[in-house]
């Protein structure tokens, strides 16, 4: 049953891919983390539901449907606003079978309403995004200052009990970084996340993050082996959120500089003002 949910999920997240633009079998398979007798399974099922696959200088698209159902502009408004309380209202699981339902429908459409759709489905998404994040940022920082320590829950129905560290901006996402008081680990969710945050009790004081956050890209990511003091933070298919706890930052640094474009540096604030500093002051020696 799992694996049949799991070859549902590739083929959905494959026909989103193919409804935006051409793509090569190999960048579907990299981007789903797939194997190429998966993608040709799942190419099959495509077109068993309907959808004409075009194939051009060996890239594939879903460009168009056997039998496509015409939206207008206010229906395509109607679906993207659905999508987003879906979105936003929703725990997780049921957000997906909301949303999957609707997907149904514009999975039907023409392929301009449902670029349409999810274009303004992505539009409230930011704005939303842009005045939640102020609202959370705002009222973390406040209990930050006055030293408390929080309760916040989630959309999945979790909850941590923590001390508040800081934040940070990562692919268009804001994540709270945190220490989870029952398990005295450092930890970061993204903003959007979280649904609710309750102050719990006064601390003498909160301990400064003296971890180094670093995100490797690309085959770094794929290949990285951990060293001496560092922990997975995040893992992702094209990308590998690490937490180093060495003491000697200009050692740390200076190798993180050797990966070049496949590194950034996340956090704290310091850490990556001292590494913006080594790459400046690299690039002067080099003129």
């Amino acid at each position: 049953m799992k694996k049949n949910m799991t070859n549902k999920n590739n083929t959905i997240e494959m026909l989103n891919l193919l409804m935006n633009d051409y793509m090569s079998k190999e960048d579907i398979c990299s981007a789903l983390d797939i194997k190429l007798p998966t993608f040709y399974k799942c190419l099959k099922t495509i077109r068993d539901c309907g959808f004409d696959i075009e194939k051009k200088n060996l890239k594939y698209s879903a460009s168009k449907f056997s039998k496509s159902i015409f939206y207008t502009s206010l229906e395509t408004s109607i679906f993207s606003y659905l999508l987003f309380l879906s979105h936003t209202m929703l725990p997780d699981k049921k957000n997906k079978i909301f949303y999957d339902a609707i997907m149904k429908m514009l999975y039907v459409s023409t392929k301009e309403a449902y670029r349409e759709t999810i274009s303004k489905f992505e539009l409230l998404k930011k704005v939303a995004n842009d005045n939640v994040y102020k609202e959370k940022i705002e009222l973390l920082q406040k209990y930050k200052d006055a030293k408390y320590t929080l309760k916040i829950f989630l959309r999945s129905g979790k909850k941590y009990l923590l001390t508040p560290l800081d934040f940070f901006w990562q692919n268009g996402k804001v994540y709270f970084y945190f220490i989870n008081n029952e398990i005295k680990r450092k930890k970061m969710i993204a903003l959007e996340k979280i649904v609710k945050i309750v102050p719990e009790e006064k601390i003498e004081y909160i301990p400064e993050a003296k971890e180094t956050i670093f995100e490797l890209y690309g085959r770094l990511a794929k290949i990285y082996v951990l060293k001496e003091n560092e922990r997975i933070v995040d893992n992702f298919p094209d990308r590998l959120v690490v937490a180093n706890g060495s003491s000697d930052k200009e050692v740390l640094f200076r190798r993180l500089f050797r990966y070049d474009e496949l590194c950034k540096v996340l956090f704290p604030k310091e850490d990556v003002e001292q590494f913006k500093k080594l790459i400046e002051k690299s690039l002067d020696n080099i003129k």
